[in-house]
């Protein structure tokens, strides 16, 4: 029964819980900012990894696994498909580079710093 529920919903299911570096953020230019509402985000994060020729590696659950919290699913976004299919033309300008931003508040706490933002829509 455990085997099943850790199996990957797709060969490229990429999402939930990764980690990678800040060098390597940068040089993928983060997350996409065409995609508002759920959907193709984090498949066009994996794209983005591929397509710097960054490794995936995938421990075993016995070493790693999460449980993800209960949430309200989001409306699906009517341009996923879209903005997934032709995102390969964007990684170079559509990203950290061109995310727009104001920091509405600052807290810092005793290990991070939280920064609240609003975030312009492109």
């Amino acid at each position: 029964m455990l085997s099943s529920v850790l199996r990957l919903l797709y060969e490229n299911s990429f999402g939930g819980v990764s980690a990678m570096t800040p060098e390597q953020y940068t040089a993928i230019n983060g997350f996409s900012n065409k995609f508002w509402g759920w959907g193709g985000e984090d498949d066009d994060l994996f794209n983005r990894v591929r397509h710097h020729g960054l490794n995936v590696s995938r421990y075993p659950s016995e070493v790693a696994r999460y449980t993800m919290l209960s949430h309200k699913k989001e409306k699906p976004s009517p341009d996923r498909y879209t903005n997934l299919r032709l995102g390969k033309r964007r990684f170079k300008k559509d990203g950290l580079n061109s995310v727009k931003y104001q920091i509405l508040k600052t807290e810092r706490r005793r290990l991070i710093t939280l920064l609240f933002v609003a975030l312009a829509r492109t």
